[in-house]
């Protein structure tokens, strides 16, 4: 999906448009999903703030034909996920925002007070089951990209609504300081024995080749892993160095991404006693462990 893009229905109990966002790039928005059917729905991450946001969500809930909004569902607690809570509690609620439970703690801080009167947020258990009209859903613990992400599961459609667990063209994102790659590695395993045949993603197209999108997605993590691994066979490297021989000529700007990512994998790998950390602060040097 493409900013700009009217909505589209992608399943049977799905549908989605993608929404102005403060996103980074290469991605100008952020899906937001309407899961539901017969007129009553859960809208997922309306994660863009503004006129045109808010347009691209009305028209989401109208082209779905939605007549009650059952609440605000959130994959996770970024910014670019939860933007739009407010204005869509305004227009549309009151209704309640479920999230994961650590994320609950973070959102008074992310949106500053301004659920309005009336709204709520409250704690999603993973394994909770939802309905909106025929459609059931159930909230799936997917954390790795952050530590309070949720995917949302449509056994009867067999379409997983996914967040920022993967991305429709590329990667999805996992670094410090709430990322963690043992984590995603297993939520994406876990996701995959699903077998789902929609892959709905926060950014970029739904992918109807869903058990392969995972695949792919747990395989490029476990590569830039010996891509590390790799870089460290000639002794011990900083993480500048690291950076530079794992992403040679990355755009000065993505720097600060690059390397949290690349200390999310040496914490991994530290963590398994396979690397250890010889300097005084985070940007190291690294080198492989002895044996390892």
């Amino acid at each position: 999906m493409n900013v700009g893009d009217p909505p589209r229905r992608w399943s049977a109990g799905l549908w989605g448009v993608a929404v102005p966002s403060d996103t980074p790039p290469p991605w100008q928005g952020t899906n937001a999903y309407l899961i539901g059917g017969q007129g009553v729905g859960w809208l997922v991450d309306p994660g863009g703030a503004g006129d045109a946001a808010d347009a691209a969500i009305d028209a989401l809930l109208t082209a779905a034909g939605l007549r009650t909004l059952k609440g605000v569902l959130l994959t996770h607690t970024h910014h670019d996920h939860l933007a739009g809570v407010p204005g869509v509690l305004r227009r549309h609620g009151p209704v309640d925002v479920l999230l994961h439970r650590v994320g609950l703690r973070r959102l008074p801080e992310r949106l500053a007070g301004r659920l309005p009167p009336g709204a709520r947020a409250r704690p999603l258990s993973p394994g909770r089951r939802l309905v909106a009209g025929p459609v059931v859903l159930e909230a799936i613990d997917t954390p790795g990209h952050a530590s309070d992400h949720l995917a949302f599961w449509l056994p009867d459609d067999r379409t997983l609504v996914a967040g920022d667990l993967v991305a429709g063209r590329g990667s999805s994102w996992v670094g410090l300081p709430d990322g963690d790659v043992a984590d995603y590695l297993d939520a994406v395993a876990r996701a995959a024995a699903l077998d789902p045949v929609l892959v709905a993603p926060a950014h970029g197209p739904p992918r109807t080749d869903g058990r392969r999108v995972l695949d792919e997605a747990r395989a490029h993590r476990l590569e830039r892993e010996r891509e590390v691994w790799a870089a460290l066979a000639a002794g011990p490297a900083t993480l500048e160095a690291l950076r530079a021989a794992v992403y040679p000529g990355i755009d000065p700007r993505a720097h600060d991404l690059a390397e949290r990512s690349l200390l999310a994998h040496l914490r991994k790998l530290m963590h398994e006693a396979r690397v250890m950390h010889l300097g005084g602060d985070e940007r190291g040097p690294f080198a492989r462990a002895p044996g390892a």
